[in-house]
């Protein structure tokens, strides 16, 4: 597999995974591939509406902007990615979570070669993850005034995102963040990755949302 030794970030809303993989293309000197970022290109290029999206979260909220947005970016599109550039893949929030069982299933079958996939979140604990994180967001979004007014979407969507199993089915690896340095997570992310000729076997896992 193409690139198969890229180092992946998956994780909730507000986990650190962007700033996890600056520090880490510092320390690897790998080149940091920002998802969230790159995603524009292919949703545009698939007839992504920007004014339509606007209307939908303002109207319906963050959920139902993600049932559009994901009818112009999926597995396809993310398995492009991970063959075209090598490097620290930080994956968005939605990227690895859908009700779409039929998604989920195609985009673990990409990840299938990938060892190096490592879930970000504060805490093992689900009600102690989602104290953190809504505490970040209420942080991150108060005053945007797109997101503000709607911001009770993002803590409903988020919460979905930390209880779903899909992102623990897609991860290799768990990393636990609270309370300690993106120097030493950082560490802990290179000194797990495995840089072998050997690719490992998805564990088998019942995928349920």
């Amino acid at each position: 597999m193409k690139n198969a030794h890229n180092i992946i970030l998956i994780g909730p809303l507000g986990t650190g995974k962007s700033t996890i993989a600056e520090h880490l293309s510092i320390r690897t000197g790998l080149r940091n591939i920002p998802v969230d970022k790159l995603k524009w290109y292919y949703r545009l290029n698939n007839g992504y509406d920007l004014v339509k999206s606007r209307n939908i979260l303002r109207t319906n909220g963050f959920s139902a902007l993600i049932d559009y947005a994901q009818s112009y970016f999926g597995p396809r599109e993310i398995h492009a990615i991970l063959n075209q550039f090598s490097g620290i893949v930080d994956l968005g929030a939605s990227d690895t979570h859908s009700n779409d069982m039929r998604r989920m299933k195609e985009l673990l079958h990409y990840l299938d070669g990938y060892p190096n996939v490592f879930l970000i979140l504060p805490y093992p604990d689900e009600n102690l993850t989602l104290q953190v994180l809504n505490k970040r967001l209420i942080q991150r979004y108060k005053d945007d005034r797109l997101k503000g007014p709607v911001l009770n979407t993002y803590l409903e969507k988020n919460e979905e995102f930390v209880r779903s199993t899909q992102n623990h089915v897609a991860a290799k690896h768990v990393i636990y963040t609270n309370d300690r340095s993106f120097e030493k997570i950082a560490e802990e992310i290179i000194l797990k990755c495995d840089f072998s000729q050997n690719q490992p076997q998805r564990k088998m896992l019942n995928l349920v949302s």
